[in-house]
């Protein structure tokens, strides 16, 4: 980047910064004034720059626009609760690296290297980022060059520093009186101390992920990331594996069939169809969980359901067990929900169970079509689309309405 470059991109970086410190000063919605809004200008200020320096190469990539739109909206307009809340905080910056990562180079894909390209942008070199600062702006002296370097360390030292005061603070009440006794003359001879503080720290923040960001998205237009090889493991080690959790399953599917039809068993069955209906179901959750873990991991981390044909089926026979344990969470879950109504976590299951089906779907085809389809596409599709789904469904006003439906 060269030195009229520079200026030229400096400037709508400064204003976004600007433009977050004073929405900071205004009275808004905490998570939207901290995180959402910021996001999307972060997003408005790459695209633009990306455009202005022609580093666009891919506008399908701006498809990416739609789900985080769609996210944003939607946890503007309803009441989200605080799971999806966090779940943004992950899920926005995801989808905003795929949107600026794969606009611009030319090697970006969906795969499941995704982590490491999603770490190219977010959080790598925050602060090594700022010398291209230092190398772009003219400097005719040594004294100059080291003031330079002073205003530098300031912009990264001011952070720490107040967060080691505030801890020195909270930890002695003789220092916190005597530093309110300094902040106190502060303010009153000179200017309101706070008040400046709290926006020069967002300033500092919020500038320096942005910039950072953009500098970061500018030197990874290029970047290749290196496909890993399979993994070697002995298949005689998975089989043995499986063929232990295959048979635990058909174990449990034995005990399910007995106690909801006849009892064959004639094992004794204490508790009523609520209790059955309330107990299990996120166990059973987490155990398909597992289950696709185990299933993922031989089929994109090793060779051996494409090189071993009773490891092929007893990866197949496990994910017909994970369908049935799915279909038996949801027996469960809509007993439960039949009698006590829907709540949010109670939508969220439904939600959940409902992509692991048709990613089970998915992973019958890729077993049955022998690994020769690509499908990480249509993974991340089906999970960002159950994702906006969950936002539009899983708040209190939804749910609110789906229950009066339901006892109508």
């Amino acid at each position: 980047m060269n030195k009229e470059n520079f200026k030229q991109n400096i400037i709508p970086i400064l204003i976004s910064t600007l433009i977050i410190m004073i929405l900071h000063n205004i009275k808004l919605i905490p998570y939207n004034k901290y995180f959402l809004l910021p996001m999307m200008l972060l997003i408005i200020t790459d695209v633009y720059l990306l455009n202005k320096n022609k580093l666009v190469i891919n506008n399908k990539a701006y498809r990416y626009l739609v789900p985080i739109i769609l996210i944003i909206l939607g946890t503007v307009i309803f009441a989200t609760d605080i799971s999806n809340k966090l779940l943004n905080i992950i899920i926005i910056p995801i989808l905003i690296s795929m949107l600026l990562l794969g606009l611009t180079n030319k090697h970006y894909q969906i795969s499941g290297k995704f982590g490491k390209w999603f770490l190219k942008l977010f959080p790598a070199r925050l602060f090594s980022n700022l010398k291209v600062v230092i190398d772009n702006i003219t400097i005719n002296s040594s004294k100059k060059k080291k003031a330079l370097y002073i205003v530098i360390g300031l912009l990264i030292g001011l952070p720490i520093i107040y967060v080691i005061l505030s801890l020195l603070i909270s930890a002695d009440i003789y220092f916190d009186a005597f530093m309110g006794k300094i902040l106190y003359a502060f303010k009153k001879w000179f200017l309101n101390f706070k008040y400046l503080r709290d926006n020069i720290i967002v300033f500092i923040t919020y500038f320096i992920i942005l910039f950072s960001t953009f500098i970061n998205v500018v030197k990874n237009t290029n970047t290749k990331v290196e496909l890993g090889k399979p993994k070697k493991v002995e298949a005689a080690i998975v089989n043995t594996i499986l063929v232990m959790m295959n048979l635990v399953f058909l174990l449990f599917l034995v005990s399910e069939v007995s106690k909801i039809t006849t009892n064959f068993l004639q094992l004794p069955i204490t508790y009523t169809y609520s209790e059955y209906a309330r107990e299990g179901f996120f166990q059973l959750l987490a155990v398909t969980v597992i289950n696709y873990t185990v299933i993922l991991l031989l089929l994109y981390k090793t060779n051996l359901v494409k090189d071993n044909k009773l490891l092929k089926y007893l990866v197949l026979t496990l994910v017909i067990f994970t369908i049935i344990l799915i279909f038996n969470s949801y027996y469960r879950m809509f007993l439960y929900i039949n009698k006590f109504g829907f709540t949010i976590l109670r939508m969220q299951v439904v939600l959940f169970l409902l992509m692991e089906l048709i990613l089970s779907g998915i992973v019958i085809k890729k077993i049955v079509a022998k690994l020769k389809h690509p499908d990480a596409k249509t993974f991340m599709i089906i999970i960002i689309s159950t994702y906006v789904i969950n936002i539009f469904t899983c708040n209190q006003q939804v749910i609110d309405l789906i229950n009066k439906l339901i006892h109508k």
